[in-house]
């Protein structure tokens, strides 16, 4: 009975986003989220919660030995659970799982999630997330993406598909949009159609089985890592199910252990048919290079070898004094080291987007601001969203006299962390620096007002915009010392040894300022900015008057989190609560299943119609 109780699993109890509508659309999503609670149970007992909840009771009903955040999934076809009470059993430790891609929109929300319920350790699906949440976060480990060794694997399928494609060749995914179309033109493809993950005709794609046993019938299969070049499933897959992985070169591809025609091919444009060619003439080859590939992900990258929230526990539990915990690389242990020891490398998967950012903003504290400008613009080209290229247009717009264009991009910023994502409060930098444009249109009073309006936020930005616009120290958010600073996804961009927060502010507060009332520099812009101007106002005499009456009408869980001014366009956010509130009845899984089957039968229509050349004429 003794060595029954020493040995028993350590109990997790995991709050995982509710997922079940994956069920009727992009399956393999489903089965994704389902991979992680299956490897979870490698190592623990595991409880999964994902329905709003309270945090204290789930506790004293399981008793775990460790809890699991999910966070900062990034597709509302999932519903966040709210998790209330989360001060409670303190003597639990807490960790955060982040399920989302490493440049996701929702980093700000994971930022804020982590502060709000007291979680100082996470862990991310990304071997790239260093690159993208700020240097100053401690407790930032990977647990990187696996496979199911009883679904990829070598089925002895005959080799009848020369070369298989799938994925969407959006701008996102850089190096699948320069290979694709070579390899497609050149020999007889399996194109797989790329669906989104809500569309109502991504049921219809191969996954599980289906899909392994097509890569284990395909002689190779390529994957991109995004413009982040990162390590995704498919490079995992590929090669686990038997099939020759064509893959871009990358430091994280390397660091998972392939290796250019040992065990993967390294390609692109220039040379990625060459390379075929050659294996297509020499079989004997590929086949090495096919087992060789198999033998690495089936040895290094299972379901079974990712023991790293596990052992972070185990450390955590027993860390002897003067050690600290530490990862050795994107795929390697968690470990313990001496506190004075210098930090492990953790790696760099050196993305296209960071190198445009880390241009454009040596050109921003150049005063090249047109140069600048074009580097945010072109990281946009890769993703729409990506907040540090919008953050990085608002300071062109504040540094070219155009506060009014600022306070709207910093607007939406702050919506879609607030509002879409459901955080308590934005990334502190965008909200001091919506506070800073507010002011450089004259609307000192105002940005003075919502100054202590996510009362939690604290940091140096905000420091400095408190101090500018006169707010007396007293009523000034009480901070305690230095760690409950937050940090900003966009620090690492602005703060280096010789400068930072202050000093950038302090130049732009130097320029000519410009308010509705007056005209910029040249006068062209003048009129589209004053009509913007009188939109904002009228938009917000009618945001009070609606925050006014949902107040007054105790509706206040339609209230959004974000104040009543005109960039934020709060009768939109109403619109968001509203139809969130909705989301949690049991009708509007319905309605959007039938929503989402007439949208396809109308694209197949079109489709149809566009094929047709008889209906054409």
């Amino acid at each position: 009975m003794d060595s029954n109780v020493n040995h028993r699993k350590p109990k997790l109890v995991f709050f995982q986003w509710d997922h079940s509508p994956y069920s009727r659309y992009a399956k393999y999503m489903m089965q994704h989220v389902l991979d992680h609670v299956r490897c979870l149970e490698q190592h623990f007992e595991v409880v999964v919660v994902n329905e709003d909840c309270d945090y204290g009771r789930i506790c004293d009903r399981h008793e775990p030995d460790l809890t699991l955040f999910e966070l900062g999934y990034q597709l509302n076809v999932s519903h966040r659970i709210d998790i209330r009470n989360t001060s409670a059993h303190p003597q639990i430790p807490k960790a955060g799982l982040l399920n989302a891609d490493s440049w996701s929109w929702t980093r700000a929300g994971i930022l804020s999630d982590l502060d709000r319920w007291g979680i100082g350790v996470c862990f991310s699906i990304c071997t790239t997330i260093h690159d993208y949440l700020p240097n100053s976060l401690d407790g930032l480990y990977i647990w990187p993406n696996f496979i199911d060794p009883a679904v990829f694997r070598d089925y002895g399928a005959e080799k009848s598909v020369p070369v298989m494609l799938t994925g969407a060749q959006v701008a996102l995914y850089p190096w699948r949009r320069r290979v694709f179309p070579l390899l497609s033109q050149s020999y007889p493809c399996l194109v797989c159609p790329p669906h989104t993950y809500a569309d109502a005709r991504a049921a219809q794609a191969l996954t599980g089985e289906r899909y392994a046993r097509t890569l284990n019938a395909s002689l190779f299969v390529p994957s991109c890592g995004t413009m982040a070049r990162e390590i995704v499933r498919k490079h995992f897959e590929i090669p686990g199910a038997g099939s020759c992985l064509i893959a871009e070169r990358t430091p994280m591809a390397e660091a998972a252990g392939f290796a250019h025609m040992d065990n993967c091919i390294f390609a692109d444009r220039d040379d990625v048919l060459d390379l075929v060619d050659s294996l297509m003439r020499d079989s004997d080859k590929l086949r090495r290079i096919t087992a060789a590939g198999h033998d690495l992900v089936h040895s290094r990258h299972t379901i079974a070898h990712r023991p790293q929230i596990h052992q972070w526990f185990q450390l955590h539990k027993a860390l002897p004094p003067g050690r600290r915990i530490e990862q050795e690389g994107p795929f390697g242990d968690i470990v313990a080291v001496e506190r004075a020891a210098p930090r492990l490398p953790v790696g760099s998967g050196r993305g296209a987007d960071r190198t445009l950012l880390a241009n454009g903003y040596a050109s921003l504290w150049q005063g090249e601001f047109r140069t600048a400008r074009k580097g945010f613009s072109d990281c946009l080209a890769y993703v729409a969203d990506l907040p540090e290229g919008l953050f990085g247009l608002a300071l062109c717009d504040l540094a070219e006299g155009e506060p009014a264009e600022a306070a709207i991009r910093l607007g939406r910023l702050i919506e879609r962390t607030t509002v879409v994502h459901g955080a308590q409060d934005p990334d502190p930098a965008e909200w001091a620096v919506y506070l800073f444009a507010l002011s450089r249109l004259g609307r000192d009073g105002e940005a003075r007002r919502l100054t202590d309006w996510y009362p939690r936020l604290s940091h140096p930005a905000l420091d400095h915009i408190r101090g500018l616009l006169l707010v007396p120290p007293d009523i000034r958010p009480k901070t305690g010392d230095a760690l409950s600073m937050r940090p900003s996804i966009h620090d690492r961009y602005i703060v280096t040894k010789a400068r930072g927060w202050t000093e950038l502010l302090t130049e732009f507060s130097r320029l000519q300022p410009w308010s509705s009332g007056s005209v910029p520099k040249g006068g062209r812009r003048a009129p589209a900015a004053l009509c913007r101007a009188g939109v904002a106002t009228a938009r917000q005499l009618l945001a009070r008057a609606t925050e006014f009456i949902l107040t007054r009408a105790c509706l206040t869980a339609l209230r959004p989190n974000v104040p009543s001014t005109g960039e934020l366009d709060y009768l939109r956010n109403v619109a968001r609560q509203v139809r969130r509130a909705i989301y949690k009845t049991p009708f509007w899984n319905l309605a959007a299943d039938t929503r989402r089957f007439l949208k396809a039968r109308r694209e197949r229509r079109e489709l149809f119609r566009h094929a047709d050349p008889a209906q054409n004429e």
